[in-house]
């Protein structure tokens, strides 16, 4: 019996040394694979992987060709990988520029761009897919953008264009402009907002507007949306994502329509995102910077509480010369800059704070603001804990001190 005994006792302690071995391996395997799969995650998102000397774009100073001599190399990921936790596991805060479609397809322009983005702290370009024109800036795959001729070549090689963004780990994001489309209101008027006194109804630049009741409109937008996340956008950011707020608006006829305004634009990003998830990019919204301070949807569908519930990134547009005399207790709101979107940032994260969603600055570098050194609304939106600020405006002129140097 006690033979027996002593004989368990041993094979008890032989076997321990064997689980902590299998163990400690267990464990290590998942470190590496847990490794592989950041840096990967965090390059395909425009960020420095792991940070490892010759991984980090900091590091060299690469020269930057024309977008037309690069070539595009699809990365491809093994089965079964979940895209969306892949995508937030990849996630690098931006700090981004506005290109438009025909900056970036020039290729005198674009390479200063890129350049700039090598030299400063910019690890973004925000770059038209579809603008307020409605054309798309290259031709695509949707069917529809070819027979009814909704595209030019602004962008002559996408491809060329995405591979580039990529050697310089720059994180792509493709600006959709959405209802306001006159394009494609003059060549399919049945998806158009109509005129109560007949016609396509018109604001006061002259510019039309596709129904945002209308679901065929939803298809084709996210058709397009698709279209740029398998070229390789990492993020869809659709803007003018609103019903119109100039002009006679009391003329306005939407066929079709079936619920409240904000009901539909809310509809359509819920919709968007559904589909688009599943690519692995994200999904954004510009809205109005004053949609922070009201209570409704300001007559335009945006209600920031269901937006942002529909998106994972909101961008408001939060413009200081947009802000009337006294907001926020400031005299004059455009020439205190700083102060003003110090205070609407902080709104944003007042309303968001448990939807879940990101609030990222939508900014302008063309709207005749001045700040002292470090005073600029770029430093008020990271004052004020903003996880990414994109600049929009007038990117032919940049003003000193928007974007540090590396």
């Amino acid at each position: 019996m006690t033979e027996q005994f002593i004989s368990r006792r041993q094979r008890k302690k032989s076997g321990a040394p064997a689980l902590v071995v299998i163990g400690g391996g267990a464990v290590i395997c998942f470190a590496v694979a847990f490794l592989l799969f950041w840096t990967l995650g965090s390059r395909l998102a425009g960020g420095d992987g792991l940070g490892l000397p010759g991984l980090s774009r900091s590091g060299a100073k690469a020269q930057v060709a024309a977008p037309a001599t690069a070539t595009a190399e699809p990365v491809t990921l093994p089965l079964g990988v979940d895209l969306k936790r892949f995508r937030d596991l990849a996630y690098v805060p931006v700090k981004g520029i506005y290109v438009s479609s025909w900056g970036a397809g020039s290729s005198a322009f674009f390479p200063k761009m890129v350049a700039l983005a090598d030299r400063t702290e910019i690890n973004a370009m925000v770059i038209d897919v579809k603008d307020s024109t409605g054309y798309v800036s290259y031709d695509c795959s949707v069917p529809m953008v070819r027979q009814l001729k909704l595209w030019e070549g602004r962008i002559p090689k996408p491809a060329a264009m995405m591979a580039t963004l990529n050697e310089h780990n720059i994180f792509p994001i493709a600006r959709i402009v959405c209802f306001n489309d006159p394009l494609l209101a003059g060549k399919k008027p049945e998806w158009a907002v109509m005129n109560k006194n007949g016609g396509i109804w018109k604001d006061n630049k002259g510019s039309s507007y596709i129904n945002p009741y209308n679901r065929q409109v939803w298809k084709y937008l996210v058709d397009l949306a698709e279209d740029a996340a398998n070229r390789g956008f990492r993020e869809i950011q659709f803007d003018y994502v609103r019903f119109p707020s100039d002009g006679k608006i009391s003329e306005t006829f939407y066929p079709g329509k079936w619920g409240t305004m904000e009901d539909a634009i809310a509809g359509f990003l819920t919709y968007a995102r559904g589909r688009l998830e599943k690519k692995g990019v994200w999904v954004s919204a510009d809205v109005f910077g004053l949609t922070l301070n009201v209570k409704d949807d300001m007559g335009i569908g945006q209600r920031i509480e269901k937006v942002s519930r529909a998106v994972d990134i909101v961008c408001p547009m939060i413009y200081p010369s947009h802000y009337y005399a006294g907001a926020y207790g400031i005299k004059n709101p455009n020439a205190a800059p700083y102060d003003t979107v110090v205070y609407a940032s902080k709104d944003a994260s007042r309303r968001l704070d448990g939807t879940g969603c990101v609030a990222a600055g939508l900014l302008t570098l063309g709207d005749n603001v001045r700040g002292g050194r470090g005073q600029g609304p770029d430093q008020g939106g990271r004052g004020a804990g903003l996880l990414g600020v994109a600049a929009l405006g007038s990117i032919v002129e940049v003003h000193r001190g928007c974007a540090s140097p590396r």
